[in-house]
């Protein structure tokens, strides 16, 4: 029992380096490679500042560091809070910004990022967990 035991740790890892680990199960960010991110924004300065063309603030200049990290073009969106988490859930998104904090009320409906300071986070459609996997990256590597 001892060599099957011993045998199963040291072939674990072989066996996880051949998983498509983390999961992407709805191919979020393979389509955001193929095509564009596609960032739902909503006004909530400084987090995000709705102003001409394009918006900016801090959760935007963290999104377009991700953006350059993962090699992708982004695509904003504008809309509320309400219809951001909506199309979230309806996969029209992979990203959602705006000042969320990550207690909000909209836990039950969108998965949230780890915190990029010691309260907000980025929303992304619930299961996702490569798209996650890479973001959090950024964020842990992102000055804050």
């Amino acid at each position: 029992m001892k060599i099957i035991g011993g045998c199963t740790l040291l072939l674990a890892p072989l066996l996880l380096t051949r998983c498509d680990i983390p999961k992407d199960p709805a191919g979020s960010l393979d389509a955001a490679r193929q095509t564009a991110l596609q960032v739902g924004v909503t006004d909530n300065s400084p987090f995000v500042i709705l102003q001409g063309d394009r918006p900016s603030g801090l959760e935007v200049a963290l999104l377009e560091d991700f953006a350059v990290a993962q090699g992708l073009r982004i695509s904003y969106r504008k809309g509320s809070e309400s219809t951001l988490v909506k199309m979230l859930e309806n996969r029209l998104l992979h990203i959602a910004i705006g000042g969320f904090e990550k207690g909000s009320i909209w836990q039950s409906k969108a998965g949230f990022s780890a915190p990029y300071d010691s309260t907000h986070v980025l929303l992304i459609p619930k299961g996702e967990n490569r798209l996650l996997y890479e973001l959090e990256k950024t964020i842990l590597n992102h000055p804050r």
